[in-house]
């Protein structure tokens, strides 16, 4: 049994972000699942591909259709990553600058110097240098636009000068991200020192001394309950088979392609070599056993995810007993390792990612649709034939998409203030260190001092250290 810790005594705290933190983290919690749920789309739109080019359905008009919408939806898979992946990096950089304002905040606002910041949120202020994703992934970006523009400048003409305006639209966009990741490091630091003056090393310490080992060899804490085994033996089970699913079926596609596509390069597929009839018959089946892996396999992830929410649920129960009940054992080690950083709503983690899935499809048919894609190339002449009835369809599953995306922000964000309640007593309660991170290059790795100890208070370097 472990009594919350008096006021007097050092301990760990969360402090709270505010609704713009919860926010950013709803929304970095809603673009992880999605970027998954884009890959998956283009696992699918793979199994369809190769449906429609190998004509496997008797009437050539569905084989056609097929290979137009897998053509055509690979345009968003690229778009969406491309701006998940941006849009992440950009509130990562916000996390950090909305933490660090939110525990400078409460050391002017004479925070108790028993109640250091938890690791988590030290993690965030003493990043040095702040904002490196941000930064590296404008960098490129600036880098990869002002070539495309050189290029541009002399390869388009007068009908294709949109091409330029947009390239240098989104190189100064890129370019202003870099000067952003550099300008917000002074005051970064100045907000860190501001938190450093107020919780010393020394209090820091004294936080460190009172939280449990991450492991022990020795652990004697109670052991899960048997409902919470099983359901958690039943996620690992659908995931684990997803994956071996994926991973079967990519290989298979590999072996296919091996056959067919000899000759193919790293940018041709090359000509697709016939053979007899007997091994023709044994390459549609391997067609039709990739798409059915494919199928199952973002299928059973999808239920793993659910499956994972049913998880989530009973620990936060079995946390929840544990915190009203003085008397109660100190729960396992691994959950409050756990609970001790921010937990992401699971069940809306499973909508972003289908919802991802929705507004890949549906992009791709309302481009088809509408006429979008005949500009593009003349394999989409008679596209809007084809899909044009489907288009309140594709703009249905567009909208529906949209509603679960930002439905699953909204979700996590009224439940971050009940998971901030939650993780804050666990914290506080029952404090253990988080699991060491290494850092460095191979051959020099050091401990992160934020995963090992004290590390507000920046380390002087050789050159103010002289002064």
């Amino acid at each position: 049994m472990t009594e919350r810790p008096r006021a007097d005594q050092p301990h760990w705290r969360v402090y709270p972000v505010g609704a713009a933190g919860n926010l950013v983290n709803a929304t970095i919690n809603a673009l992880a699942p999605f970027l998954v749920g884009i890959g998956a789309a283009f696992v699918l739109l793979l199994a369809v591909a190769m449906v429609g080019e190998e004509a496997l359905f008797d009437e050539p008009a569905v084989s056609g259709a097929l290979d137009q919408l897998a053509r055509a939806a690979m345009v968003p898979v690229l778009v969406l990553a491309l701006g998940a992946g941006v849009l992440t990096t950009v509130l990562s950089a916000l996390r950090e600058v909305i933490t660090s304002r939110a525990v400078a905040r409460a050391a002017r606002d004479g925070a108790p110097r028993t109640a250091v910041p938890h690791p988590s949120q030290v993690d965030l202020v003493a990043a040095q240098p702040p904002f490196v994703a941000f930064f590296v992934v404008s960098a490129l970006l600036a880098g990869i636009g002002v070539l495309f523009t050189v290029v541009a400048a002399f390869g388009v003409n007068g009908s294709e000068m949109y091409i330029l305006w947009g390239s240098l639209a989104g190189t100064g966009v890129a370019g202003a991200f870099v000067l952003l990741a550099l300008a917000g490091r002074p005051a970064h630091h100045r907000r860190r020192l501001v938190i450093a003056a107020h919780w010393t090393t020394a209090d820091e310490h004294a936080a460190w001394r009172r939280a449990a080992p991450a492991r022990s060899q020795n652990d004697d804490e109670a052991a899960l309950p048997p409902d919470l085994v099983r359901k958690q033996r039943t996620a690992t089970w659908y995931e684990y088979v997803g994956i071996v699913c994926l991973a079967l079926g990519f290989s298979l596609l590999q072996l296919w392609l091996f056959v067919t596509h000899p000759f193919r390069s790293t940018t041709d597929a090359g000509p697709r070599v016939e053979y007899g009839d007997g091994v023709e018959v044994v390459l549609v089946v391997g067609v039709w056993v990739f798409a059915a892996l494919v199928v199952a396999a973002v299928g059973l992830l999808v239920v793993g995810f659910f499956a994972d929410s049913a998880v989530q649920r009973r620990e936060q129960e079995i946390l929840r007993q544990a915190l009203e009940d003085r008397a109660a054992p100190r729960p396992p080690r691994g959950l409050l390792r756990k609970y001790a950083n921010h937990q992401p709503v699971i069940f809306v983690q499973a909508l972003a990612l289908l919802a991802a899935v929705g507004t890949t499809l549906g992009w791709g048919v309302y481009s088809l649709g509408t006429g979008g894609m005949e500009d593009v190339a003349t394999l989409y002449g008679d596209a809007d034939e084809t899909f044009g009835g489907f288009v309140p369809q594709a703009l249905v599953t567009l909208a529906v998409s949209v509603a679960l995306v930002v439905g699953a922000i909204v979700w996590d964000v009224v439940a971050a203030a009940r998971g901030h309640e939650l993780r804050s007593q666990v914290v506080e309660r029952w404090p253990i260190k988080p699991a060491p991170r290494m850092t460095g290059e191979d051959g020099k790795k050091r401990p992160d001092p934020a995963s090992t100890g004290p590390s507000l208070t920046p380390k002087p370097t050789p050159r103010t250290a002289r002064r």
